[in-house]
């Protein structure tokens, strides 16, 4: 219990948050296994690839995650996507499996997360509560007319018995290839945090912010938030922070 804390603030090399640098040393990949979305698929029409620009000092840095719309102009995404002061963030949606123009620039960004590293104390508590506020909401400049937002879930005190995780790690420059897992839910913190385990598939670097819908209803559980892995950077137990106890109206 005591090597909890650690590996939780840390993220190595049990815990990888699955947000996709361009300055960071591993490389980018989507969901592995799995399967490629279709294109009338209501969860896939929603899911996009988010890119975020972050300045920390003289260095610029890129961030390639995934996210949902919930709202005609409101994109649901990984608050560690973000970054603490992005310069900006622009969101690509997709056809089926592949991404499709236009590109959708962000106006506005409201976050909801602790500070993964400020939890240095090696108190579980509020390491878990850091992992379950792992949210963020990015207003778009203009709205989307032919997309149907996804909608979200009231907060509830049981696990479902399947949910669906849609990704889109990126690799190289250029959106990845969209696909969806099935989970199995694990178990569920006080908070809401959720922990489960893929189906068919390992979930990867670059499907952080990615939505998790419960099977059949469709509606949000959550974001991808982390994987649990010992062979980085895929794994197949995933961290879903909770979308609705927190989820505002929008920045």
């Amino acid at each position: 219990m005591g090597r909890w804390p650690r590996l939780l603030t840390r993220a190595a090399p049990w815990l990888l948050g699955l947000a996709a640098g361009l300055a960071g040393n591993l490389p980018a990949q989507a969901i592995e296994g799995g399967a490629p979305a279709r294109p009338r698929d209501a969860l896939a029409r929603a899911t996009v690839a988010l890119g975020t620009v972050n300045q920390s000092g003289d260095d610029i840095q890129v961030t390639r995650c995934s996210g949902v719309l919930i709202a005609r102009d409101l994109v649901l995404t990984a608050a560690h996507c973000i970054g603490e002061s992005p310069l900006g963030a622009v969101v690509v949606f997709y056809r089926g499996s592949d991404p499709v123009g236009p590109v959708y620039r962000a106006a506005a960004v409201s976050r909801f997360a602790v500070d993964r590293d400020g939890a240095e104390a090696g108190d579980l508590g509020i390491n878990l509560a850091a992992l379950s506020l792992d949210i963020a909401v990015v207003r778009l400049a203009r709205p989307v007319r032919d997309r149907a937002p996804v909608a979200v879930g009231r907060p509830v005190r049981r696990l479902p018995g399947r949910l669906v995780l849609a990704g889109v790690g990126l690799s190289g420059g250029a959106p990845g290839t969209l696909k969806t897992a099935r989970l199995t839910p694990l178990a569920m913190t006080a908070t809401g945090l959720t922990f489960a385990r893929s189906e068919g598939a390992q979930v990867c670097i670059g499907d952080s912010g990615g939505p998790v819908v419960t099977a059949g209803g469709g509606r949000l559980w959550g974001v991808a938030s982390a994987v649990i892995t010992a062979t980085p950077p895929c794994g197949s137990l995933v961290v879903i922070a909770p979308a609705g106890a927190r989820l505002a109206r929008g920045p």
